[in-house]
């Protein structure tokens, strides 16, 4: 016997539609492999004139309440983003006995605790598997399939903008801005695209990543992000000469007991799962202390991903297997004085003797250990000087990299870029 959930949509734009689209295509299919008939009953948007010129069969209104009031809707998907009114179409939702679906990133990210206090207090359930990395199921992996482990890291590809810009970069040889461009021609990047190259949208998706797999609410604005407008095809061409490749990674590890959370360019091994991930495309890789490493890969947005996701949490929640996260209590993250990494640093400087002497003492004053540097021959006044480190204190390198930018000699901001190379640690859960 099959069961009807009646679904209300808030807002209408590329994934509201493509919510719209998806169940109104593959209802017949949906229904016939989970005993589920999705309806959408009324749909929220501002401007009503597109919804009922794209849309037949549904009501459609400008006022989110006609949705979260009608005790006929069962599950309210929220795909208008940001905080308000986002944050109270799900608390009025849930108040009323619906469970809701969310694609917010921005709003779980930063607001995550309460997002589960009001589950609590309302018995509600929500679903946000739409908000990371769309095509890959990787909040169910998290919950469920990895249920029995404890997390020691999590490391992604979580923006495809990023992704695509980096791989043509590397592939066709071209600046940040020329890949930027081409990103935005084909739709892969907005056109203002400062929430994806500054790292805010990886950081978003890490925050909830790691907010699940250790369980502690997590304050978004101490989460160190960078993003990859500082990334030049000479970084790319030296990456490759070494062995690695430059990838935008989010990572999540615990390390006796505090989180090293953290958004930035990572030079990666050629050979490394994620190093062959490319263009629009991302990848999770979920390590487990009984399973070892899982790796996910797939589209992370666009409207078809996300509608899909979306879809998947309303049958999931239809089943009832409800999931309630509870929190232990707030991170402790560690400082830049506990996190360390190997870098890879060029600066441009003048071709002079003696100033490698300078930079490698400005190294050692701060402790950090010289790994190999690389000077090709050229035929310039200015050449780039490049110093690949052993590992080092995030806030001793920092410090360097201000200290050797006050050099005369050098002439650009310096480029700093961390070195991973996925060695096992020692890690206590």
């Amino acid at each position: 016997m099959k069961k009807v959930i009646n679904l209300g949509i808030v807002g209408f734009g590329t994934v509201g539609s493509g919510v719209y689209n998806l169940v109104s295509r593959n209802s017949r299919t949906i229904c016939a492999k989970t005993g589920i008939e999705i309806k959408v009953k009324t749909i929220c948007d501002l401007d009503t004139t597109k919804v009922s010129a794209a849309v037949s069969g549904t009501a459609v209104t400008s006022r989110w309440q006609d949705i979260t009031e009608d005790p006929e809707i069962d599950v309210v998907a929220e795909l208008i983003g940001g905080i308000s009114p986002a944050r109270e179409i799900i608390r009025e939702s849930m108040k009323h006995g619906k469970n809701v679906v969310t694609a917010n990133k921005k709003l779980l990210a930063e607001n995550g605790s309460e997002m589960l206090e009001m589950l609590a207090d309302t018995g509600g359930s929500l679903g946000f598997e739409a908000a990371v990395c769309g095509g890959i199921p990787c909040i169910m992996v998290l919950n469920k399939g990895l249920a029995g482990n404890n997390i020691i890291s999590i490391t992604g590809i979580l923006n495809g903008t990023t992704n695509y810009i980096l791989s043509k970069m590397e592939s066709r040889g071209l600046s940040f801005e020329q890949a930027l461009a081409d990103a935005q021609r084909l739709g892969f990047a907005e056109a203002d695209p400062t929430f994806d190259v500054e790292g805010y949208d990886a950081g978003h998706k890490i925050a909830i990543l790691a907010m699940l797999a250790y369980g502690r609410s997590i304050d978004f604005k101490t989460i160190p992000l960078e993003g990859i407008t500082k990334i030049s095809p000479l970084d790319i061409s030296y990456a490759q000469d070494m062995g690695y490749t430059i990838k935008l990674l989010g990572i999540a590890k615990n390390i006796n007991g505090k989180l090293d959370i953290r958004v930035h360019p990572t030079m990666i091994p050629k050979e490394h799962p994620l190093a062959s991930v490319r263009n629009e495309f991302n990848s999770i890789m979920m390590d487990g202390d009984m399973i070892g490493p899982v790796v996910m890969n797939g589209r992370g947005a666009g409207s078809s991903a996300t509608a899909s996701a979306v879809v998947s949490d309303i049958v999931q929640l239809a089943g009832k297997p409800e999931f309630h996260p509870r929190f232990i209590g707030a991170a402790k993250l560690m400082s830049p004085e506990q996190r360390i990494s190997r870098y890879y640093i060029r600066m441009l400087t003048e071709d002079s003797p003696g100033i490698l002497s300078q930079i490698s003492g400005t190294l050692g004053r701060h402790k950090i250990s010289i790994a190999s540097v690389i000077q090709k021959e050229v035929n310039a006044e200015l050449v780039p000087l490049i110093i690949v480190t052993h590992e080092a204190k995030d806030s001793s390198m920092q410090k360097c990299v201000t200290e050797i930018e006050k050099f005369d000699f050098v002439k650009e901001h310096v480029t700093l870029i961390r070195v991973e190379d996925f060695k096992q640690q020692e890690k206590k859960q």
